[in-house]
């Protein structure tokens, strides 16, 4: 069992270092894990993509103008911290989908 597969994870794709961390990265092209299980990405344009079909679910604390409606997608035009989101249990998960 990985130690990614507890907690808040963040996993960098952009740029020569791929790697894990348990930081929000500076720089956007990240995915978001909560344990174990991809929550969200912030692509390389800050563009906020939040999926919602785990357990849990990243709910913004801001409003950040939305983009997509067959994706939940949010026009951040920054870097997003901690302060941004939180982690919360999905109301609509059904475990039997």
């Amino acid at each position: 069992m990985k130690l990614t597969y507890f907690g808040l994870w963040f996993w960098e794709y952009s740029g020569r270092d791929r790697k894990w961390s348990a930081t929000v990265p500076r720089e956007p092209g990240f995915l978001i894990y909560y344990d174990g299980r991809i929550l969200g990405e912030q692509w390389d344009d800050f563009d906020l993509t939040i999926y919602d079909d785990e357990p849990h679910i990243i709910r913004l604390k801001n409003k950040f103008p939305f983009r997509e409606s067959y994706i939940r997608t949010y026009a951040v035009d920054r870097p997003i911290t901690l302060d941004d989101f939180e982690i919360v249990k999905n109301p609509n998960y059904n475990e039997n989908q």
